[in-house]
This record gives structure tokens, C-alpha cells and sequence, in this order.
């Protein structure tokens, strides 16, 4: 049981991380969202810029908070799991 607890957490932790850069990866490369902020900065009072701006926002911001909680997300999840292996591999020593 401890292996597995081990495999999951490490695997945890990789996911976190992989999560992450993903999400981070999905910001930096949001056009959408970029595009319609420039034209709503040229155009401030512009309507159709106004609403593109605010369709664009909800996913820009949904991969921001994928960036910022997945990493530390799985390091806590994973970092729980190996904590749980070391104690199961200690008791199974003492036994």
C-alpha cells in the first residue's frame, strides 16, 4: 500500500505542475482576450469591443486560476500522499 501511495503521490505532484505550465501556456497565448483589451483601450466607448472583451474574460480568467492553484494544489494533495506512504512504510517495518 505504500507503493502505491508513493506512485499516487508523485504522480500528483507531476500533474500539479504539468496543470500548471498548461494553464499558463492557455494565458499567454490567449488571443481572444488580448485583442479585444487592445481595441477596448483604442475604443473605450465602443460596444462591440465592450461585450467581445467580456465573452473573452471568463476563460482567461478560469486559466488564470488554473495556473495559480493547480501547482500548489497537487504539490499539497501529493505531498499528503507521500507523508501517508512514509507512515504506512514505517509500520509496516515495525510489524
Amino acid at each position: 500500500m505504500a507503493t502505491y501511495m508513493r506512485l499516487i503521490g508523485s504522480l500528483l505532484c507531476a500533474l500539479g505542475i504539468a496543470g500548471s505550465l498548461y494553464c499558463w501556456s492557455g494565458v499567454r497565448s490567449d488571443e481572444a482576450y488580448y485583442r479585444a483589451a487592445v481595441a477596448l483601450e483604442k475604443y473605450p466607448g465602443n460596444v462591440l469591443y465592450t461585450t467581445e472583451l467580456k465573452m473573452a474574460e471568463p476563460r482567461h480568467m478560469l486559466l488564470l486560476t488554473g495556473a495559480f492553484s493547480a501547482a500548489p494544489t497537487g504539490l499539497v494533495l501529493g505531498s499528503i500522499c507521500l507523508g501517508i506512504a512514509a507512515v504506512l512504510a514505517r509500520l509496516s517495518e515495525r510489524d
